[in-house]
């Protein structure tokens, strides 16, 4: 018996173990050293290629209004400190914070604690507004972004559409989706909120992504039409509808009609600049409303200063839905559908470690078979085509009920079942390749 004890648990163990995920979250750091480390899209593959050259060849980056994580799947050959430090040069050198605001701020999982976090987020269950939709375009996005960098390897191959896939079961199964709970939506609520009461306000919106969408649509559910604000004038046109077209140079206009100013973009500075709004409230007394949703933040913070001008950023717009008893229970049936995927998905890692045990036992049954086979037919019997295929049909047979035992060994991490199993049919395994290996690289 060559099977070393344990081993099929070791290697479920050195697949899960190698998964680390290092963010800075809304939870734990300020809005403005989140901004600043916050990854534009177009600054993504240049950070997925420094990753890259410090040697984290599998990763993915998911740069959020509410988090920037990095998601590594083999990165055995730095110890976590190194690694940690290695994380921390290249979001400093991105950010030009300093190691030590950066620290201050981290949070670092590792092994099941990574798969069980982003099944939750995912799930909209780590978000600033707990259930929010946009979570899922965004992961997608990340994913398919660090796919096309030829960084995903077979650890996050699996793990991101799993966990993209317990997200949208999240959102079919629960009421959660019906809330409409969306932080372009939140920002229309808050947002015409605070104007009292304004009888048929005058709404633009700054931006033409998934954010902005939602505010557009929502408006429109509430018999609104905005006008639309974009550096790409034919997308602007296009998420306006029938409603106007604002040029970007002409802003400061619009602002000066609008009640309510709605800002989200992609842009790495102030798209709302406290000249715009300084301009645009000379001469009028009806206040302005501006809720700025991006992260970093395209309002200029100055224009709070600005008689009249109330600013809402997204810290602003934080919302756990517990004042809802329907949307809290929904969230309660996502965290526990989000639990039980997380499980469902390390002990399917598990039950594909089973494979070479499996493989092997049906080897050693069917060479058996075959032999016996062989004697029984003696001289001018059975073509070897027709014994092969009884030989197959008898072990199959045979090993159907241990092959069952040996996948719920492997999904209980019971070592000793699957070399017991072994033990039975004298099979040998010397140092198994199983796919839990080949995953783990």
């Amino acid at each position: 018996m060559v099977v070393s004890r344990d081993r099929e648990k070791r290697v479920l163990e050195a697949v899960v173990t190698r998964l680390t995920m290092v963010g800075i979250t809304h939870r734990s750091a300020p809005l403005s050293l989140l901004e600043r480390v916050a990854v534009r899209r177009d600054d993504r593959p240049d950070l997925l290629t420094a990753l890259r050259a410090v040697g984290c060849c599998e990763a993915v980056l998911l740069s959020t209004c509410s988090r920037v994580e990095i998601y590594l799947g083999n990165a055995s050959h730095l110890g976590p400190n190194e690694l940690l430090e290695v994380l921390l040069d290249v979001l400093a050198e991105h950010s030009g914070a300093t190691h030590d605001e950066l620290r201050a701020v981290v949070e670092v999982r590792t092994g099941q604690g990574v798969v069980e976090h982003l099944f939750l987020v995912t799930a909209g269950l780590q978000s600033r507004m707990l259930g929010e939709v946009e979570i899922l375009a965004q992961t997608q996005s990340a994913f398919r972004e660090a796919r096309a960098a030829g960084m995903t390897g077979l650890v996050l191959s699996r793990l991101f559409p799993a966990a993209l896939r317990s997200g949208r079961q999240v959102r079919a199964v629960t009421s959660q989706g019906s809330h409409a709970r969306s932080l372009g939506h939140r920002a229309v609520d808050i947002g015409l909120a605070s104007l009292g009461g304004t009888a048929d306000p005058v709404v633009l919106v700054v931006g033409s992504g998934q954010m902005a969408g939602a505010a557009v649509d929502h408006l429109a559910g509430l018999g609104i039409r905005p006008g639309v604000a974009a550096r790409d004038e034919v997308y602007a046109a296009r998420l306006a509808g029938s409603g106007a077209v604002c040029p970007l140079p002409a802003l400061t206009r619009g602002i000066a009609e609008a009640d309510l100013l709605i800002c989200t973009t992609s842009a790495a500075q102030h798209v709302v600049t406290v000249g715009h709004v300084s301009c645009a409230m000379a001469g009028r007394t009806c206040p302005l409303t501006v809720v700025d949703l991006s992260v970093p933040r395209n309002v200029d913070a100055a224009v709070e200063q600005v008689p009249r001008v109330t600013l809402i950023d997204v810290e602003g717009l934080a919302d756990d839905g517990t004042n809802e008893p329907e949307l809290a229970a929904a969230l309660s049936t996502a965290a526990a559908i989000a639990s039980t995927a997380a499980r469902d998905f390390i002990d399917g890692l598990a039950v594909r470690s089973a494979g070479p045990t499996i493989a092997a036992l049906r080897h050693r049954v069917e060479q058996i078979c075959h032999e016996v086979l062989v004697r029984a037919a003696g001289p001018g019997g059975l073509d070897s085509d027709a014994l092969a295929r009884s030989a197959h049909a008898i072990a199959g047979k045979l090993l159907h009920r241990p092959t069952v035992a040996a996948r719920q060994a492997a999904a209980a991490g019971d070592a000793d079942g699957l070399r017991h199993l072994c033990d039975l049919f004298g099979v040998v395994l010397a140092e198994p390749v199983s796919e839990a290996q080949r995953i783990a690289g």
